[in-house]
């Protein structure tokens, strides 16, 4: 048999062998995707980990983090490609409705049932999925589930000589707000200048009663607006016709309370957009917040946040006003594929999309110290971890009863409008809150009109999820 005996036919039988199972278990070695990203902690907190994907699938992935502003635009021009640059997508849940409409997302629903033993499904929280739903299809899967909730300093709120001028001045015991009324009031009394005392020390930068996005930029005045004008019982749409509503008398008490926080706000407060807003709440020049749980995470980390050095974040529900409780105003960060995307690219992109939004994953971020606004029931139940994480607790039961962000087709129109009439309002430009949400709703109604009844309505029904149909 000259060289080739049997020890080398073994050795390369079993070598074809190996690279055989080697395939196999690597299908898509070799695939290449890139991701469309942000610089969120949905995002930040996965990308360094890319390489370990890499190693367990052959699949390398690139994940190019751009500013907010301007992020919805670029992932319209990638959808509209025959060949686009990025098959994966960062989406904010209010897009899914443009988008889905658009038909610009790979539908997950099939994949999603598919797998749901491994992915967990139902340890999911419900309303993270339905936010990634357009027409019941599943079009992004949940990286960052968030809720609007209450952000304080505990440390401010806890002191027994604060607790004592609180009561002495408004009459009722210091603690956080379960009323809008309060909220204003604590608001009011932490507002102080550098050199005065706060718990007991004093400042060495003037302390702010409360931060909330007032910027046009983006609409970034509409993601506290709306939370705000939920709570105060309004909603989008009129259900019988399917056009803007934003003019009642709860849109109008929401805007006119917005209005009345801003003496307690840092000065510039008509360029708070999110990452502004909550660094005064990181810096612990905030005294109280009402956000997105998605910087949550930040408070309770001594490497991201300054607060956790000098105080102690806490963490509410949202106060109430006086409509009574209303549903949690919920909003999701998910990844989504580019149904531009060809095939192999489609279900490489979903085997990232498990591992990235695995729970083994989020528990490792979690177990970290680098939290993610989790999603899934049993992170957020897990009592060790809600003493790690005060605000797991919150997110968790205040899901129970929950509603969605706007999803509408028309979004980038009602974002735009009312940013910028509000905006206005705020700044004193415009002279009551009824005229600034009329030409807001007018602007979006002009554009609605054109078409059908029966089409309005159909976009602002919330179809189930059919990924959660058992």
């Amino acid at each position: 048999m000259g060289i080739w005996n049997k020890s080398t036919i073994a050795l390369g039988v079993a070598a074809l062998m190996s690279s055989s199972v080697w395939a196999q278990d690597k299908p898509f070695a070799g695939v290449e995707l890139k991701m469309l990203g942000i610089g969120d902690t949905s995002v930040t907190r996965v990308a360094p980990l890319v390489g370990e994907f890499e190693a367990l699938t052959g699949i390398k992935v690139q994940i190019d983090q751009l500013p907010y502003p301007g992020l919805i635009d670029k992932i319209i021009v990638e959808s509209s490609s025959d060949s686009p640059t990025y098959q994966l997508l960062w989406i904010d849940s209010p897009w899914v409705g443009l988008l889905g409409e658009a038909g610009a997302l790979e539908d997950l629903t099939s994949r999603a049932k598919r797998d749901a033993a491994e992915i967990g499904l139902d340890d999911i929280v419900p309303i993270q999925l339905q936010e990634n739903t357009w027409q019941g299809k599943l079009l992004a899967f949940p990286a960052s589930g968030m809720t609007w909730l209450q952000q304080y300093r505990a440390d401010l709120l806890e002191n027994p000589d604060e607790q004592a001028n609180f009561k002495k001045k408004y009459g009722y015991d210091l603690a956080p707000a379960k009323t809008w009324i309060q909220y204003r009031d604590i608001a009011e009394f932490f507002t102080r200048k550098k050199g005065d005392l706060a718990g007991g020390k004093p400042l060495e930068n003037d302390l702010y009663g409360v931060s909330q996005s007032y910027s046009r930029v983006q609409g970034a005045i509409t993601h506290d607006y709306f939370p705000f004008m939920r709570s105060f019982g309004g909603d989008y749409w009129d259900p019988k016709t399917g056009l803007c509503a934003m003019t009642g008398e709860p849109h109008i008490k929401a805007a006119e309370y917005m209005q009345s926080l801003i003496p307690f706000n840092p000065p510039d407060y008509l360029g708070l957009m999110w990452d502004i807003q909550s660094g005064f709440m990181e810096r612990g020049e905030a005294a109280e917040a009402a956000y997105w749980s998605v910087r949550s995470v930040r408070l309770t980390n001594p490497e991201e946040a300054v607060l956790a050095k000098i105080g102690k974040a806490g963490f509410a529900a949202n106060p109430e006003s006086d409509a009574g409780p209303q549903p949690t105003y919920t909003g999701t960060l998910g990844f989504a594929v580019n149904a531009k995307s060809q095939d192999k690219e489609k279900d490489a992109a979903w085997e990232f999309i498990k591992w990235a939004t695995s729970e083994k994953l989020m528990r490792r971020f979690a177990d970290e110290g680098k939290g993610v606004s989790q999603f899934r029931k049993s992170i957020l139940g897990d009592a060790k971890l809600q003493e790690k994480y005060p605000y797991y607790k919150v997110l968790l039961d205040s899901q129970v009863n929950a509603r969605r962000r706007i999803f509408h087709p028309f979004y980038q129109a009602v974002e735009e409008n009312f940013g910028v009439e509000l905006s206005k309002y705020m700044a004193g430009e415009t002279a009551t809150a009824k005229e600034a949400l009329t030409t807001a709703c007018n602007a979006v109604n002009t554009q609605l009109q054109m078409f059908s009844v029966e089409q309005r309505l159909r976009w602002i029904n919330d179809a189930p999820a059919e990924v959660l149909k058992k």
